[in-house]
This record gives C-alpha cells, structure tokens and sequence, in this order.
C-alpha cells in the first residue's frame, strides 16, 4: 500500500468533517515533489503517528496534537 493510501485509510481522523479536510489536506503533500520544510514535517509525523498506533499512547502522547497543530498551520484557510 502508498503511504498517502495508508494515510487516508488508517489515520484515524475521519469522525468529523474539519478531521477529513485536514486528514485530505496532509494526502495531498503527498503527491508533491517539492515540499517546505513544514510538509516534510508534516509527512514525517503523519508516517510516525500510522506507526505509532501500534504502540501504547504513552509512547508520544503529544504526537497527535503537534501533527494536528503543524498541519492547521500549514492549512490555515481550512476554516
């Protein structure tokens, strides 16, 4: 599986609709060939949060809220 398809697929932000835009938003850096250093960043953490869900949410426990909060950044118009 891609890792923009496993994103979409195992990322656990689809309960809400501003969870499916952000979680959309992070699949398509995906696609990019030149990314900022925030999307680097940003993939770095969304591949590190599929393969943290594996393990006890102590292992990162601020893994999800600095993924969510450097992507809200990068998407500010997501409003």
């Amino acid at each position: 599986m891609e890792p923009k398809e496993e994103w979409l697929r195992y990322s656990g932000w689809d309960s809400t609709e501003r969870d499916r835009r952000l979680r959309d938003r992070i699949a398509s850096l995906f696609d990019l060939e030149n990314l900022t250093p925030r999307q680097e960043r940003i993939l770095h953490m969304a591949s590190l949060r599929l393969t943290l869900q594996d393990l006890p949410a102590a292992a990162y426990p601020t893994q999800e809220a600095e993924l969510r909060a450097l992507a809200e950044a990068e998407f500010k118009d997501l409003s």
